[in-house]
């Protein structure tokens, strides 16, 4: 089994910085490292306008713990497919400081691991259907990286932890582009009142209104999900649970999660897991909403599929509250598998069993926690 750390808040936890410090002390993960080495701390600095992202006080504390052993750690991440304020490296840095993530507060710079444009990477091969994957040059380039996720439910991968962070999070828009590409977004005709939200976010021009409804031109549209994202109706969705689409695209992230880890020799990649301000929808969202789960607590570990696995065990054995359709707000008992009740339809372990099947890591796991 592989072992995954686990601190538990409580009443008697203070300190995020003296916490951090003990998770990442457990790990001896500063012993695999050399003075000089370039260490990526891979993390997602939230989109404009969200609140729910890590805080920058976990960032620091890693980025001083690395420093220890005169490493060179910086920030990173790529930029997205959809129209939101992270789509270049200008917008996403001017985003990143607005959401408090500066050399100031981080103690670390940042550095947009695929460029200007989304067009810098290294090609790796990979065994699957994708045959190689597009990983971000400043990862590729890397001696070591921290995969910093916080975890959280979505609406196409069910939840989004340290997979999803590694599969998405370090590749470049080529690969994103092909993880997306297996499905297209559908209009709920009786939903749709016409506003043209959608329309305008559109970046690909693919939507247009006609008798006074949302219509998708499919061969314009690559599947970003930016429309399912921006609707306030719920008039467009993934179809998901209506087809085998989401079936192939879990399968690629995990083949893209494959050619990421490639660039990187063993024990040199460590996970961090936040379990707070745990919401339904992923960071690139805007919504205000509230968690739908209480706050838990942080897990490390050297396996991703592990901390995952035991990151979704530990929010579905914790209560917490959503809101339904109508605006009211219900209580999900302990024990409730909340993918299922959020997000119905999503075959989300289908990403930890094709990445246990490529031999990322393992789904069982002995979780240690410390005091």
């Amino acid at each position: 089994m592989s072992e995954v750390y686990f601190t538990k808040f409580t009443k008697r936890t203070h300190d995020i910085f003296k916490y951090t410090r003990i998770l990442l002390g457990v790990t001896k993960f500063k012993d695999n490292l050399r003075e000089g080495e370039l260490v990526a701390i891979k993390l997602h600095f939230g989109e404009r306008g969200s609140i729910h992202h890590p805080r920058t006080q976990i960032v620091r504390a890693i980025v001083d713990y690395i420093k220890e052993k005169k490493a060179l750690p910086f920030l990173t991440d790529t930029s997205t497919l959809y129209a939101g304020s992270r789509r270049n490296a200008v917008e996403y840095l001017e985003t990143a400081a607005m959401n408090g993530f500066t050399i100031g507060t981080t103690n670390a710079p940042i550095i947009i691991a695929d460029g200007l444009l989304g067009r810098d990477y290294r090609e790796v091969k990979t065994p699957g259907e994708l045959g190689s994957v597009t990983v971000a040059s400043a990862i590729a380039e890397a001696d070591a990286m921290v995969v910093l996720s916080h975890f959280k439910f979505h609406v196409s991968f069910g939840f989004g932890g340290a997979l999803k962070n590694l599969a998405m999070g370090c590749v470049a828009r080529k690969t994103k582009f092909d993880i997306h590409a297996v499905a297209k977004p559908e209009i709920i005709v009786e939903r749709c009142i016409g506003c043209g939200l959608c329309i305008r976010h559109c970046r690909w021009e693919s939507i247009s209104l006609r008798k006074g409804k949302a219509v998708i031109d499919y061969e314009k549209c690559v599947g970003c999900g930016d429309c399912v994202a921006i609707c306030r109706q719920g008039a467009v969705r993934m179809p998901w649970g209506t087809s085998k689409h989401g079936e192939k695209m879990l399968k690629r992230a995990a083949e893209a999660a494959y050619g990421v880890l490639k660039t990187f020799e063993k024990g040199k990649v460590l996970y961090v897991n936040l379990l707070v301000e745990i919401t339904r929808f992923c960071d690139c969202a805007t919504s205000l909403e509230p968690p739908v789960s209480v706050d838990i607590g942080m897990l490390t570990s050297y396996d991703p599929v592990a901390i995952d696995q035991a990151s979704l065990d530990l929010v579905n054995s914790a209560p917490g509250y959503y809101f339904r359709d109508n605006n009211t707000l219900e209580r999900i008992e302990a024990g409730m598998n909340k993918v299922k009740l959020l997000h119905p339809g999503v075959k989300y372990w289908i990403l930890l069993e094709e990445s246990e099947r490529l031999g990322i890591g393992r789904r069982d796991y002995k979780l240690i926690e410390l005091g």
